[in-house]
């Protein structure tokens, strides 16, 4: 067969068919995203399972690269300035610099999980707003699991956390505990485990799940569930980030970001009760519900909180509040 046959000009087509399109097939826009949570805890799972929704709804066209050297507290401007594309930040603190954002953290306004939900998606509208003033999109948020305290010996009430160093998220519950004399420290996972390692914290503000996930445990085996707040996770994204991907990206990415959002709902509360097992399992005393005074002083001493975040937001933020809680069942 001589080199001008039709199959071998058939096979020359082929392969220069194959040269033109592979680079096209292989093209990948890859998106970097923050977040301040080890791989092993429950928003560290959460940022693998949206990257993994984001590479399964775009047929490999778009992917994420997860980071975690830049902190929560900086995510906001980092985001802003287009040094990362997508942030993973808890509310508090977004809350430093939009106020509103502490909404969720805000004590005793959520008493479950239905609730917090209800909350977010009435707040929801203002989040898009806020962000889009910082030229950002809100993709979603998710639910933390409800917030406890975690304690090297049991804590019946407000005397109890006297002087006591505490580890906790946001400045909302920084101030309530030091109303109650104990000595709150804002800090993430990172700057606690070498405390804990050390015996100078004795407790910790969060979830049942979160310490799980740390194995706070090992250092302080008692879990009293508060369900004092339940703060939320919120992924943001750059626009120009989102602005430059072609809209099948971009619808690409909304809906990995929607059936991410609805499997955290949905799965909130089974995870829940899962930890609850789990630290039992490892011999932590599970306190709960917790002591009638405890409550008592802890929303005593939670009221300047609200007057604060009042004093931050706009009236049309608070009056969003006061729908919310004319809105709540009678308990």
């Amino acid at each position: 067969m001589t080199p001008s046959s039709p199959l071998r000009r058939f096979r020359s087509l082929m392969a220069l068919t194959a040269l033109l399109t592979t680079p096209l097939a292989q093209a990948q826009t890859t998106l970097s995203m923050s977040s301040d949570y080890e791989p092993d805890t429950l928003m560290g799972q959460r940022a693998a399972e949206f990257s993994q929704e984001v590479t399964r709804q775009s047929d490999g066209d778009l992917a994420l690269t997860l980071r975690s050297d830049i902190r929560s507290a900086s995510h906001l401007q980092a985001t802003s300035a287009g040094v990362i594309d997508i942030a993973a930040t808890l509310s508090g603190a977004l809350a430093e610099e939009i106020p509103f954002f502490g909404i969720s953290s805000l004590p005793a306004i959520a008493y479950n999980l239905k609730e917090a939900n209800r909350l977010y998606q009435l707040a929801k509208p203002r989040y898009r707003e806020l962000l889009e003033d910082h030229h950002q999109i809100l993709l979603f948020a998710l639910p933390w699991p409800p917030s406890g305290l975690w304690s090297t010996r049991p804590i019946a009430d407000g005397d109890d956390l006297k002087d006591m160093p505490i580890r906790t998220y946001d400045r909302n519950t920084q101030r309530i505990l030091l109303n109650l004399g104990a000595d709150p420290r804002v800090m993430s996972w990172g700057e606690l485990k070498p405390l804990l390692e050390a015996g100078s914290i004795h407790g910790a503000l969060t979830s049942a799940m979160g310490g799980v996930s740390a194995e706070l445990y090992r250092y302080m085996p008692n879990f009293t569930t508060l369900n004092y707040a339940m703060p939320l996770n919120i992924v943001h994204m750059n626009r120009d980030s989102f602005d430059r991907l072609d809209k099948r990206q971009q619808t690409a990415l909304l809906a990995a970001a929607k059936a991410t959002e609805e499997n955290a709902w949905a799965s909130a509360e089974a995870v829940l009760a899962e930890a609850y097992t789990t630290l039992q399992a490892n011999g932590a005393r599970l306190i709960t519900p917790a002591p009638p005074a405890l409550h008592r002083d802890l929303e005593a001493a939670s009221q300047h909180v609200f007057d604060s975040w009042k004093q931050k937001v706009s009236r049309q933020d608070g009056n969003l509040l006061v729908e919310y809680l004319e809105s709540r069942p009678e308990r």
